[in-house]
């Protein structure tokens, strides 16, 4: 008989039209994992009764659900839509801005227009923009991806080199990609079916109304980005053949690594930074009901944003920001080489406490917890951005 090996284990998702109905048979996606835990749970009823021969009469099974975690290694295009379901909220466009006057400058603030706001506009900290329109000289900050690391209604700020030009009109600006972020209103509740193809055994396990519970990103100094998503949800069955028809490859181009793109704490590029996690958590449960083995739902609930930072200790920056309770972004960029980027931004941060290690130099390692910004509007008010330059 064969033996199921990973190599030959297909793991499939796709969208629910209803929750905890199979997903279309077509259409399917296949993730391209590093690890999966995915798995059916009962609860087991465990007898009471006290009896003179000591022994326990035999437990029941009681309700069904599953969980587990699918591990990837982060690529641009690669969990998109995972990613959109865990902030409840799909990609979109923002749309491009034409025929600005714009004056550039080398020092900070380095885009400022000469009316309107590019926060009416839908600019927001941490996005990636692209102008055109300079000319002579000034033609080297066409087509640059800029990354904004401090926004007003007239003035950018960003953390790459700007050539100075003089005010100029016919300026256009663009945010490459699609962005999508944690909404005030009009949530989406995405759930999935998710498929196992064991295809040397010949068994299908079909997982049904699997929520995002949350997604964790980490990021270690000169290695891979890695992501792990977290499922909850309510019932899996069993087949003998494979479900979804021609599931289309994972995509995603290479995997996204730390040494390519920025690190930005509080508006300030660092080179000191040696590790950063993300935990975007809609802290998921599953309900019990009598005359029933599954849960109706998994019910969401408020979306927590936190994780860990890691610096060297070069000066008391850090440590003031904890002492004093002080407000700060936090902005990661990550680029895949050949053009593309991924952004995580978070305008509105608190540090809470702060350890220390390393042997030689000394390592700080700070929690934070993110929280939606009072001051922005649309996007930028969010606890959280996420824009990916690939999407379309």
């Amino acid at each position: 008989m064969p033996i199921q090996t990973q190599v030959l284990t297909k793991v499939i998702r796709k969208k629910e039209a209803v929750f905890g109905t199979l997903a279309g048979a077509t259409g399917a996606r296949e993730f391209r994992k590093v690890s999966d835990s995915i798995a059916l749970k009962k609860n087991k009823i465990q007898s009471a009764a006290i009896q003179t021969n000591a022994q326990r009469p035999m437990a029941r099974h009681g309700g069904r659900t599953v969980d587990g975690n699918i591990g990837v290694e982060l690529a641009l295009g690669l969990i998109d839509s995972e990613l959109a379901s865990v902030v409840r909220r799909d990609w979109t466009a923002v749309g491009p801005l034409t025929n600005l006057t714009v004056t550039a400058s080398a020092a900070a603030p380095h885009f400022v227009r000469a009316a309107g706001s590019w926060v009416t506009d839908g600019l927001a900290l941490g996005m990636l923009v692209k102008f055109s329109g300079f000319t002579a000289g000034a033609a080297a900050n066409n087509g640059k991806l800029y990354t904004i690391i401090a926004l007003t209604a007239t003035e950018i700020t960003v953390a790459e080199t700007v050539v100075a030009a003089a005010s100029a009109a016919a300026i256009g600006l663009t945010v490459p990609g699609k962005i999508t972020y944690i909404p005030e209103t009009g949530h989406t509740n995405d759930s999935y079916t998710i498929e196992k193809w064991y295809s040397a055994v010949g068994e299908s396990y079909r997982f049904t109304g699997q929520r995002v519970a949350s997604i964790n990103i980490g990021l270690a100094a000169d290695d891979k980005v890695s992501a792990e998503i977290a499922y909850m949800g309510q019932d899996r069955k069993k087949d003998v053949a494979q479900y979804f028809t021609n599931p289309a490859a994972p995509g995603g181009g290479d995997m996204l690594v730390t040494p390519s793109g920025l690190a930005i704490i509080n508006g300030k590029a660092t080179k000191v930074c040696t590790n950063f996690s993300l935990d975007i958590n809609g802290n998921a449960s599953v309900g019990k009901v009598v005359g029933a083995n599954v849960t109706p739902d998994v019910f969401m609930d408020m979306i927590d944003v936190s994780g860990q930072i890691s610096v060297y200790y070069e000066n008391g920056e850090m440590d003031d920001y904890f002492d004093q309770e002080q407000a700060i972004s936090l902005i990661n960029r990550l680029d895949d080489g050949i053009g593309g980027a991924f952004v995580i931004a978070m305008p509105y941060v608190k540090v809470f406490g702060g350890g220390e290690s390393g042997d030689k130099e000394i390592i700080r390692q700070y929690d934070y917890t993110a929280g939606p910004n009072a001051a922005g509007t649309g996007a930028g008010k969010s606890t959280i951005l996420l824009q990916d330059t690939t999407l379309v």
